[in-house]
């Protein structure tokens, strides 16, 4: 394990919760723009999932469910697998994140040795891939000490996860970061919470490039980032054609990003990246998309990047006001599945990654 300690001084902050009723049931409607999702040669060895908050957790969740897929994972503002437990909403905000306390601190009760005694059990059954295959695996993960939303302790414990089944990790856990994914391109500084929670933090005057160090522990020696304009593509695809609909809170269309030389037939490898709560499109338009980093990244060294979407939605669907991915169990209203390979939302963004790699 490698740690990266920086502190700076950084105005205070104060986040929101992952659940708060803040929107109306949204109704999913295709794009006429819309395309068919294609497959690519992808490398085995390259096929990685990122997340940020609610995108975090299920970043986990696929992880360690399809870990003979997935070779690797970027975590911000996630936490242990199975954190929600079989308590559902509740115990999630109260467990794991999403609920500010008076302190300005996020609620947390460490979940860590339920989720090992669970993950090994599961691992045992056959519901997710071995647990064996963790070991060695490059996993990233982001905790900002000024995090009101997931408490640095949650990270701290998926840290210790990981290290348990013998992942090679590198911590980014020392800058006085608020809730949100770490970009050059964000639109806030270090420090600030909020919409649409993508923040730039800096190092001795300069940004710092938080997918650079994932995309290298991952990869290795990189080609530099595109700073410049985009040779690959960004389209919209169907999402609804793997089963996204408003019964498990996805939208029925999701963005993709293709390098030029993957287009023309170059094996690549392949990243899924998942948005947090309060940032799907319908909310903040493409900002997530484009402000991550990952394209200006992927673009020069062939990396296809799938962004699935979210939409918000109340009962009788689902109840996911913030958009959320489905880290507690809301698929289908109550998903006791919903981290195993057999959850309701897990199935569909898992034959989204198949038919990257063509294997559906």
């Amino acid at each position: 394990m490698r740690k990266i300690n920086f502190r700076w001084a950084w105005p205070a902050m104060f986040a929101i919760g992952f659940v708060a009723a803040t929107s109306a049931s949204a109704q999913t409607t295709a794009a006429p723009s819309a395309e068919k999702l294609q497959r690519y040669q992808i490398d085995p060895a390259k096929v990685f999932v990122a997340g940020i908050s609610s995108g975090g957790f299920t970043a986990v969740q696929m992880h360690v469910a399809h870990s003979a897929t997935f070779k690797g994972a970027a975590i911000y503002a996630g936490g242990v697998y199975w954190c929600a437990g079989a308590g559902g909403a509740a115990a999630a905000l109260a467990n794991c994140g999403g609920q500010t306390l008076p302190t300005n601190e996020a609620s947390y009760n460490s979940m860590l040795a339920q989720s090992i005694a669970y993950l090994d059990t599961q691992s045992a059954l056959g519901t997710i891939d071995s647990s064996v295959n963790l070991s060695g695996q490059p996993v990233y993960l982001w905790s900002g000490t000024r995090d009101a939303t997931v408490n640095p302790r949650q990270m701290a414990d998926l840290n210790a996860e990981y290290l348990h089944y013998g992942a090679k990790v590198v911590f980014d856990n020392g800058f006085p970061a608020a809730h949100g994914w770490e970009s050059p391109n964000g639109e806030l500084d270090c420090g600030t919470p909020g919409s649409p929670f993508m923040v730039k933090c800096f190092v001795n005057g300069a940004p710092y490039d938080s997918v650079q160090t994932w995309l290298k522990h991952f990869l290795g020696r990189l080609s530099p980032r595109n700073n410049g304009k985009l040779q690959g593509t960004l389209s919209t695809f169907d999402q609804t054609e793997f089963g996204a609909a408003p019964n498990v809170s996805l939208n029925s269309t999701g963005t993709v990003f293709v390098p030029k030389a993957c287009e023309q037939g170059k094996t690549c490898g392949m990243v899924l990246a998942l948005h947090g709560c309060k940032q799907y499109s319908a909310l903040i338009g493409n900002r997530w998309v484009n402000q991550a980093g990952i394209n200006e990244w992927a673009d020069t060294n062939n990396l296809v990047v799938v962004y699935p979407d979210t939409i918000a939605s109340s009962a009788p669907e689902p109840t996911n006001p913030n958009g959320c991915y489905d880290w507690w169990g809301y698929s289908n209203q109550v998903d006791p599945n919903y981290a195993l390979k057999s959850g309701a939302q897990m199935s569909v963004l898992y034959r989204m990654v198949q038919r990257v790699t063509g294997r559906q």
